[in-house]
């Protein structure tokens, strides 16, 4: 399971969602309620692929958009 996009707007993180389900990849969304029940808290809704092996189709097709974690 891999974090490949994350928001504090949680329209775009559902767009996302529709884009790789309908691309037969099988993510979920985490933190989507909390996110929307504390608005003024920085929290940010996660989509997260399920398999790991399908994390570089996911980041080509959602593209810019795709979480890149910097190397610490």
């Amino acid at each position: 399971m891999k974090l490949i996009f994350s928001s504090a707007n949680s329209s775009e993180v559902g767009l996302a969602q529709s884009q790789l389900e309908a691309a037969g990849i099988e993510c979920e969304i985490r933190n989507d309620a909390i996110s929307q029940a504390l608005p003024a808290l920085p929290f940010a809704s996660e989509l997260w692929v399920l398999q790991d092996g399908d994390y570089e189709d996911a980041c080509e097709i959602i593209g810019h958009r795709a979480y890149h974690p910097q190397p610490a």
